[in-house]
């Protein structure tokens, strides 16, 4: 009397974000066209059957439920969009010229499988079709790679082009002005300096000297690479005067001279302090050195607005954000801050790629209808 053999069987089911396919035109050769369901209701449905010594059935569906289900449980107008038994794609034969008759790519929460249709004629040309899913999360999708993987080679797959690395643009409201020697009235006209006092300043291996009005300089609390890189500039005044305190993070910005002019480095250093009335220093020995060029036409407004005596920290807060208010909306304001600045904006990442053909995740604002 022969013995009945025991089976196994399990089913697996999980709730579907988006369903994609494949389809060939009829009327044209070019690229597979793509069919897209995202509503009322999708699963994947995954249903096992094993003994003892071997798996007997490995039964993957996508069904498309239509109207929910009846109060005694019974789908109502349930569409199947796909019906594969994965085992059976391991008895077809494979050529060494083709690839393999079924396989899996995943990445995050989607999972695309391409599989060799079996026509009815063995003259027919060989069809491989395609179908992609997106699950409510990853691990969804890791499940059931790791359920199938011995009846289907699955294997990650990483987008098309490198990512971006998302930075983020510094607020203009954030840069701030720190008072350094600042007159009590506010002029419509810039004055002309009629001495330049030279400033050491550190820039590149060389030290030299640039002569720099006595006006109050503009502070960044973000500076670039290059002056972070260089070692801390001196006090151009003594600890008694109104400039920034020497343990303040932020440092002056100048306009760059003219890489072509040459450079004369003083004889005398700077003295450690004067008074704010008294005249830049001068002597026989020390070598004063030419004005720097005049700044570009697109920065020359900016600059000196900047450089004038102005009664900057004696206004209220409300006519300090009105005047910011005026210096951003300047004509070139924007060109002038990506030029002494830079800016770089966010980077979107770059989209999932699973198939060479489509792209995910899925954009196609209009699903689709029932199959007919």
């Amino acid at each position: 009397m022969a013995l009945s053999e025991s089976f196994t069987t399990k089913t697996k089911t999980y709730t579907l974000e988006k369903y994609s396919r494949a389809y060939s035109p009829k009327t044209t050769s070019g690229p597979s066209e793509w069919q897209h369901f995202t509503n009322p209701v999708l699963r994947l449905i995954l249903d096992t059957k094993q003994s003892p010594e071997r798996a007997e059935s490995f039964r993957l569906r996508i069904v498309w439920t239509m109207n929910g289900r009846s109060a005694s449980g019974v789908a109502q107008q349930d569409v199947i969009l796909e019906d594969l038994d994965l085992l059976a794609f391991s008895s077809l034969k494979e050529d060494k010229s083709d690839s393999s008759p079924l396989k899996g790519v995943y990445r995050d929460t989607t999972f695309g499988l391409r599989y060799l249709h079996v026509a009815d004629s063995s003259n027919s040309p060989k069809v491989y079709r395609r179908f992609q899913v997106s699950f409510t999360t990853a691990a969804s999708a890791l499940q059931l790679v790791e359920a199938i993987r011995d009846v289907c080679p699955c294997k990650p797959t990483e987008s098309n082009g490198q990512e971006r690395k998302k930075t983020v643009v510094v607020p203009l409201a954030s840069r701030q002005v720190h008072q350094s020697a600042v007159p009590n009235a506010w002029q419509k006209t810039a004055p002309h300096p009629t001495a330049p006092v030279p400033i050491p300043v550190q820039r590149d291996p060389t030290t030299r000297t640039i002569p720099v009005p006595d006006a109050p300089a503009v502070f960044t609390s973000s500076p670039s690479p290059l002056l972070s890189s260089q070692p801390e500039l001196p006090p151009p005044f003594s600890a008694s005067s109104r400039g920034a305190p020497a343990s303040s993070p932020y440092r002056p910005w100048y306009p760059a001279p003219n890489a072509t002019q040459p450079l004369t480095s003083a004889s005398k250093p700077l003295p450690a302090s004067f008074p704010d009335s008294s005249p830049p220093p001068s002597s026989a020995d020390s070598v004063m050195m030419p004005p720097p060029p005049p700044p570009p036409p697109s920065a020359e407004t900016l600059i000196a607005a900047l450089r004038e005596p102005t009664g900057l920290y004696d206004l209220s807060h409300a006519a300090l954000e009105r005047l910011v208010g005026d210096v951003v909306r300047e004509d070139k304001f924007v060109n002038l801050y990506v030029e002494y600045v830079g800016c770089e904006g966010v980077a979107d990442h770059d989209p999932v790629m699973l198939f060479s053909d489509y792209p995910l995740p899925f954009a196609d604002p209009h699903p689709a209808g029932p199959p007919c």
